[in-house]
């Protein structure tokens, strides 16, 4: 993202685009798998016994494993944002730490999709409902940029005034 940044309204709709088309990514095609196989009276599982086993435990521990990684270490990557910037200015690297965290979720979405269509284990679709939790938690606004940044009176005043 560029720091041609105007105003708070101009990132916010950055963020947000980018927010809401990543969930799109996998919420339409987790939607159609999800209602094929629940409209379906004869849906059977892709693979058949261990491996069935084994490739569920996987996909569970990388929709873990994921999701994980989304809250590891997050303190201290907003910690190496330079509190010294211009608000501006520390919009930008917040805003690529945002994004690897919205990408890091979609992964686990993906695999949750993934796990429905071959084993049509409901399990999978709980994951994916768990991952659109952890999505809300996430979702772009004023206050969590302001909590996420430690922001101080003034560079607050000025995000909840529009002046960047």
């Amino acid at each position: 993202m560029k720091s041609k940044l105007k105003s708070w309204r101009d990132f916010h709709h950055r963020i947000n685009l980018v927010y809401h088309g990543i969930i799109a990514v996998s919420l339409i095609p987790f939607a159609l798998v999800f209602l094929d196989i629940d409209s379906s009276e004869d849906a059977v599982s892709q693979l058949e016994g261990q491996t069935e086993i084994i490739v569920i435990i996987i996909l569970l521990v990388t929709v873990a494993t994921s999701c994980y990684r989304v809250w590891k270490n997050v303190k201290v990557q907003y910690a190496a944002i330079d509190s010294n910037l211009d608000i501006k200015k520390r919009l930008v690297p917040y805003f690529n730490i945002q994004i690897k965290r919205y990408m890091q979720l979609e992964l686990g979405a993906i695999v949750s999709l993934v796990g429905l269509w071959l084993t049509t284990n409901y399990v999978f679709a709980v994951a994916y409902l768990l991952v659109l939790v952890q999505f809300s938690l996430l979702r772009p606004s004023q206050d969590k940029v302001i909590r996420d940044l430690q922001l101080d009176k003034a560079d607050r005043e000025k995000l909840r005034a529009d002046e960047l």
